[in-house]
């Protein structure tokens, strides 16, 4: 049985606990925060969530979360400023307007629909009924070296005219030497090297049997596109390089924490032999300190970023002290205190307020932020 729309009201507001530890280090920060969780009204349907909602695009207003179901092939459309289940779009997953099988979507600020996959790019246009295909990874780019080859993780601008890909050897198990500005219009690139994928590439740790590499671990890079910068960090450590649009120059940010470790240690071993220590290894990972993307509040024009790291053992099970991180337009840090916003999963903001994904007994819930600095 379907709840009709719940509102749990149970608000927690929250000031600073640290703040005075924070403020010694950072200056006097007045900050509060509370939270909401909500419910998203399905009506006699069922909500998508197998995926967590990563296939899931915000509205250029932010007014509309389009929730797609890759298994049908449909968006489900859900009014953020009600609450509620609007409405589905059907589509294909095969033909001439073929959706494929996206991991992830993006709608444009002129209402373009992008989907991206690890072969190719689907920009449809707002209607949903005309469709171009950039098959990225086939294409022969002249300003790519003959041993040199695009990435797999695809970056779209905010306005839908460029793709934002990493660049390197074709040999995958190197890392990557830069990043590459794509334009979709007439499928012109320029590189722009730079030196974060081989600092990731340090933390890669790689299983072999008969000395061939059979897994590894995924060191990415986020690359965040905001208006005219793109923002590039590693999960690995606290810091930004800064690629500015129309200059292509790069500018480079160090950060400190109080609260978390800065950086992961980086392995004095990285190949294993047995999937034993290869166990170990990602249980070593998931100990260390985690940095997320660079989420953007335009209402206020500053940014936050999310971070976890471990605060003790229990037996064997691991307990996390999670960290929210203020930065204004001009990445310079701002505050950091620890705030029960989860890690992972996915999180936009609207109106000033952090929303959060939470999945209540299989129904889609939010966790909202409202926060006073």
């Amino acid at each position: 049985m379907k709840r009709p729309l719940i509102l749990i009201l149970i608000t927690v507001v929250c000031h600073s606990c640290s703040k005075q530890s924070n403020e010694s280090e950072q200056g006097e920060f007045d900050f509060s925060y509370s939270i909401d969780t909500v419910m998203v009204d399905p009506g006699d349907e069922i909500i998508y969530l197998k995926r967590g909602l990563n296939t899931a695009a915000l509205s250029p207003d932010n007014t509309q979360l389009f929730n797609f179901n890759p298994d049908l092939a449909e968006f489900e459309v859900i009014d953020l400023d009600n609450l509620k289940l609007q409405r589905r779009i059907k589509m294909e997953k095969e033909g001439p307007l073929g959706t494929g099988n996206p991991r992830n979507v993006l709608i444009s600020t002129d209402g373009r629909f992008f989907f991206t996959s690890f072969v190719d790019v689907r920009e449809f246009n707002s209607q949903l009924d005309s469709m171009e295909t950039y098959k990225i990874r086939t294409e022969k780019f002249e300003a790519l070296n003959l041993n040199e080859a695009l990435g797999a993780d695809y970056q779209i601008s905010p306005d839908g005219k460029y793709l934002f890909v990493p660049y390197g050897p074709e040999d995958y198990l190197k890392p990557n030497t830069g990043l590459v500005i794509l334009k979709l219009e007439d499928l012109s690139l320029k590189k722009i090297p730079m030196d974060l994928w081989e600092r990731a590439h340090a933390y890669v740790r790689t299983f072999l049997q008969d000395g061939e590499p059979v897994s590894w671990t995924n060191e990415f890079v986020y690359a965040d596109p905001i208006d005219h910068r793109v923002l590039l960090s590693s999960h690995n450590f606290n810091e930004v390089y800064i690629l500015d649009l129309t200059t292509d120059s790069i500018s480079h940010k160090v950060f400190h924490s109080t609260i978390t470790q800065d950086s992961k240690k980086i392995p004095s071993k990285t190949t294993f032999d047995s999937p034993s220590e290869m166990r170990g290894v990602f249980q070593d990972q998931g100990d260390q300190v985690e940095f997320s993307k660079f989420y953007y509040d335009d209402s206020r024009e500053i940014f936050m970023r999310f971070s976890r790291d471990l605060d003790r053992k229990i037996g064997d099970s691991s307990v996390y002290k999670h960290v929210t991180t203020l930065f204004d337009i001009n990445l310079n840090q701002l505050h950091e205190e620890e705030i029960p916003i989860p890690f992972f999963g996915f999180k936009f903001f609207k109106d000033g307020k952090l929303y959060s994904y939470v999945n209540v007994e299989d129904e889609l819930g939010l966790a909202v932020f409202t926060f006073d600095f």
